[in-house]
């Protein structure tokens, strides 16, 4: 199943700042998981956090996956490439083929289940052991269509010796020497310790993994019997360690390691795996072995037996309502119990009905008087959980996102690839194709689940100048600023959403549209919006962005800042205030423009350099004088709108930010914060002003 609204190949294009990765979980989800996007209100902030929360359960269940190019980034990184691993048996240095991130997902996406049976429901309980069973580019090959055809798992360390009756690694290594094998070193031979693992340790009930190398998994299996000795046709030295299985689920093509491991195989023919390398999570997952709940085992109301109702379901107990008046609280442990019974083959149904549950099961730890008293009612509870559940169907789709797709070279990460993801080239379809990869040699082609999210950000490269095969084959969403995500938020006067439309329409004017600011730079301020958090945000993001975008053009900066119409206070660029003739003489004629520019630190605390940037005019209502103190020649005061003034001799002097150093040395105030950081022409204006007033009062 997968969604055909929509569509296989898509990018979200736009400036920076515009939200296009946060947009991308969305559209995942919109694939994935469309009935929840298809709730009323999810999309408003209320309901983010659970697209998120869901985002990243679909994350951890490899649903999702998410990578970003780069100039670095290759064929080998997203399809398929050589790996360099040691051999632990022989200690030679061999070449792996490893799937790229790319191929991994389509593996997964194609994987089917070729096998299946019932799975144990307590895996939790289940140990859990790697195996492998031949070697897939090894003359053993068919090791392992042998096992699945025979139910049974061969071992081939052993040297063909009858290892029965021995109960651990001394009796193990004692065969060994019985036989005339004799390692060099029995204490750490890899031989023995996988024969003692497979022969003593191994017990009925346990889970085998069978890899496919180191990156993959081909079946899943249940230790169903004892050791087994079992001289193998073909090889007379080897594979005669036998254990019988049943066979839960057989995977063709093999699955990635991500599907199961948090971590790769080892190269180890046999070893238990563990958390937190196994992920409990996924193999239930794999195995649709999550059990019932409690909370899910039965409604409230149902009804069973001769008139019982239920009542309540806890996480231990639940009750109904006798058909005479009172409560009845069960334990759902014994019910579980008996499940497990019923679904092991040791019962059935009728044999709980008929109370002959302890003569089928004689080591059965159930209460009896319970069991033998409510013999109707436990087999119709028992009944009810035997029948199948009505499970939605399962959106069996992948999801790649790739962040910034057109910083990495497409041609040379896709390659050939590039053809196989047009919807009408992928598995399945009409006009479907494959290739044969240059590693593995192995047939692939691109399935019908797979969506490919991509994210681009325009100020990097524009949509003209992208390659023409990636252009053709992805449909293009663009992500434009919107400032009216804006317009609601005000800082100090300042209304942040025209803030930001005015800067963008110069920056169309001056530059072009794919260069805008996007809003997400000012959608912190919906949380905060103090002056000193658009300082920072103008201060540390806002500038450098206009710096790289315009080459150091300070004349088109100060443009787009409205500088060049506002007071020299309120300017954030401003030509340096130097004699030109003093520097070199008249005589050389260097003009006027060739001034070096400079930033007025004192600009960005000021509400009126950001009001100005919207409309210098606005600032013609002078702002009054809240508070002032003079020492030391000068005079600090603050103004209604928060900003921070220095006089001397009655004068402005600008930048006030050196002035405020120079105090706040003289009178020992601090000029950096807690962080470390140096406190902004507001803060330590304040702070000056403060301190100013003490020693006055002094």
């Amino acid at each position: 199943m997968h969604n055909d609204d929509q569509p296989l190949n898509q990018i979200l294009f736009g400036p920076p700042g515009t939200g296009k990765t946060y947009s991308s979980i969305n559209a995942a989800l919109r694939i994935l998981d469309p009935t929840l996007m298809a709730e009323p209100g999810i999309n408003k902030e209320a309901g983010r956090q659970r697209l998120k929360a869901r985002f990243d359960e679909l994350v951890q269940q490899e649903r999702i996956r998410f990578v970003t190019f780069h100039q670095s980034f290759s064929y080998e990184d997203f399809v398929e490439g050589l790996r360099a691993t040691t051999d632990e048996d022989t200690g030679q240095l061999r070449y792996e083929v490893v799937d790229g991130v790319f191929k991994a997902l389509c593996d997964a996406a194609a994987a089917k289940v070729t096998h299946q049976a019932d799975a144990p429901s307590d895996l939790d309980k289940r140990r859990v052991w790697k195996m492998s069973l031949g070697n897939t580019l090894g003359d053993d090959a068919s090791i392992y269509q042998e096992c699945l055809a025979g139910d049974y798992v061969l071992l081939g360390y052993g040297a063909g010796i009858d290892f029965a009756g021995c109960t651990d690694r001394k009796a193990v290594q004692e065969r060994f020497a019985q036989n005339g094998v004799l390692p060099d070193n029995p204490s750490i031979d890899y031989g023995i310790t996988s024969v003692t693992t497979f022969v003593c340790k191994m017990q009925k009930g346990d889970l085998i993994v069978v890899s496919d190398g180191n990156f993959k998994f081909r079946a899943i299996g249940e230790v169903t019997g004892d050791y087994q000795y079992k001289q193998h046709a073909d090889f007379e030295n080897a594979y005669a360690q036998m254990r019988p299985v049943k066979w839960l689920r057989q995977y063709e093509p093999s699955l990635p390691h991500t599907e199961l491991l948090n971590a790769q195989f080892s190269q180890m023919t046999l070893y238990q795996l563990r958390p937190p390398t196994l992920d409990r999570e996924k193999l239930k997952g794999l195995l649709d072995a999550a059990g019932p709940e409690s909370g899910t085992l039965f409604q409230v109301g149902q009804r069973f037996g001769q008139g019982y109702i239920v009542r309540s379901v806890g996480a231990e107990v639940v009750e109904l309502d006798k058909p005479r008046g009172g409560v009845l609280p069960l334990p759902l442990s014994i019910i579980q119990q008996l499940l497990a019974y019923t679904q092991a083959g040791q019962i059935d149904v009728d044999d709980i009905r008929q109370g002959r549950v302890f003569e089928k099961v004689a080591e059965a730890e159930l209460e009896k008087y319970i069991v033998n008293g409510y013999q109707s009612l436990l087999a119709s509870l028992v009944e009810q959980l035997l029948l199948p559940a009505d499970k939605p169907l399962t959106n069996d789709a992948r999801v790649l996102i790739i962040d910034e797709i057109n910083r990495g070279n497409v041609s040379r990460i896709f390659g050939e690839l590039i053809t196989l993801i047009e919807p009408s080239k992928r598995a399945g379809a009409d006009e479907a194709l494959s290739v044969v990869l240059p590693y593995s040699k192995q047939r692939f082609s691109v399935p019908s689940n797979v969506y490919l999210i991509g994210t681009m950000n325009t100020a990097d490269r524009s949509l003209s100048g992208l390659d023409i095969a990636l252009r053709r084959r992805f449909t293009f969403t663009e992500m434009p600023p919107k400032p009216e995500f804006l317009d609601s938020v005000s800082v100090e006067g300042v209304n942040v959403g025209q803030l930001l439309r005015v800067m963008n329409q110069r920056i169309e004017v001056l530059l072009d549209r794919d260069h805008c600011l996007g809003h997400a730079y000012f959608m912190s301020l919906k949380d905060g919006d103090s002056l000193d958090d658009l300082e920072r945000i103008f201060w540390n993001q806002i500038l450098p962005l206009l710096q790289e975008y315009f080459f150091e053009d300070w004349q088109r900066i100060q443009w787009i800042l409205n500088d060049h119409r506002k007071a020299a206070q309120d300017r954030f660029v401003s030509k340096a205030d130097l004699s030109l003739e003093d520097l070199f003489g008249v005589e050389q004629g260097i003009p006027q423009h060739d001034l070096p520019w400079q930033l007025n630190e004192d600009a960005f605390s000021r509400a009126e350099a950001y009001l100005g940037i919207i409309d210098h005019r606005a600032l013609a209502q002078p702002a009054s004088t809240v508070a002032e103190s003079a020492w030391g020649g000068y005079s600090v005061r603050v103004l209604s709108t928060g900003s921070i003034e220095a006089l001397r001799d009655g004068q402005i002097v600008s930048p006030v930010k050196p002035v405020l150093r120079q105090l706040a040395e003289k009178l020992e105030v601090p000029i950096h914060g807690s962080t470390g950081t140096e406190l902004n022409t507001r803060s330590l204006g304040r702070k000056v002003i403060d301190a100013i007033n003490k020693k006055s009062a002094e």
